[in-house]
């Protein structure tokens, strides 16, 4: 059986979809707010990852994804989507997953762990104690809180072989924990890592994930008062400073800081219409 040695380089591949496609289940939510958890969700997961592994790639189509991880200070390698004929969403992310695991292996990382992009509540501990449970496994994953799906693959000196999605086996529909159980990966049993297992498709998961803990970035949308994503508001930027914008929301003037804006700076304009969600009465704004 496989171990972990300490001189072992591990690498972390996740793939995003194009923002437009993501978190469809959500189709209440605006579409502005509905991208912008994607991105913020993703955002906390590389974070907590990054704490713990060596390097991560993320395969995604999202152009402007560099600059935002840069300024949220995550050293992650962005790279497209790999070419091939397009397919349903489970064979593209497999292939996008299968893409990233080839090059981190081809560089000479060890072990690699494919995550999933939507884990906001997710804690660096719980990724260590994962990668430490899958010791001894050519091949390890985790389940999701509902045990249909997957959340983490991890494959040491092998190729990673991913199985996300469903699919029809005699007739009967299988998920993804149980499609990589078959294939031979050892399915990981951790009582104390929901937040690794608790990935997010509804708004009811985020309230739950809430009550988790999630990261600053998802934090940052949530009201503390409902658990839920705060009220959408399209607000027009009047004046700034160094400290403060003033924009108007509905026509009436409020002065916000400038911390309240996570966006490329370049964006930051008189007349400039930003996104925005009210939080505990204070708005958070992103062009």
């Amino acid at each position: 059986m496989d171990t972990l040695h300490p001189d072992d380089r591990v690498g972390a591949v996740v793939a995003l979809k194009a923002l437009p496609a993501a978190k469809s289940r959500m189709a209440a939510v605006p579409a502005p707010v509905r991208e912008r958890l994607a991105r913020c969700m993703a955002v906390d997961t590389l974070a907590a990852l990054a704490a713990v592994v060596d390097q991560i790639i993320v395969i995604t189509d999202q152009p402007d994804l560099p600059a935002v991880l840069h300024r949220h200070r995550l050293g992650v390698r962005v790279i497209a989507e790999p070419p091939g004929e397009a397919g349903a969403g489970s064979d593209q992310l497999n292939r996008a997953l299968a893409y990233g695991d080839a090059a981190l292996r081809a560089e000479g990382v060890a072990c690699v762990l494919a995550c999933v992009g939507d884990l906001p509540a997710l804690r660096a501990a719980s990724v260590a104690e994962v990668l430490a449970a899958s010791v001894g496994h050519q091949r390890a994953f985790l389940a999701d809180h509902d045990h249909h799906g997957t959340t983490m693959l991890v494959a040491r000196r092998v190729p990673l072989d991913p199985s996300y999605g469903t699919a029809i086996v005699d007739g009967s529909s299988i998920g993804s924990a149980e499609r990589h159980r078959r294939s031979g990966a050892h399915p990981l049993t951790l009582g104390q890592v929901l937040d690794a297992r608790w990935d997010v498709d509804t708004i009811e998961d985020l309230r739950l994930a809430g009550k988790i803990g999630v990261g600053s970035a998802t934090a940052a949308l949530i009201d503390p008062a409902t658990g839920s994503i705060g009220r959408y508001r399209r607000v027009e930027v009047l004046d700034l400073d160094a400290d403060t914008i003033t924009v108007s929301d509905a026509g009436a003037p409020e002065v916000i800081a400038r911390q309240a804006y996570d966006g490329d700076p370049a964006q930051l304009v008189p007349g400039r219409h930003l996104h925005a969600v009210r939080v505990a009465s204070a708005l958070r704004c992103w062009a």
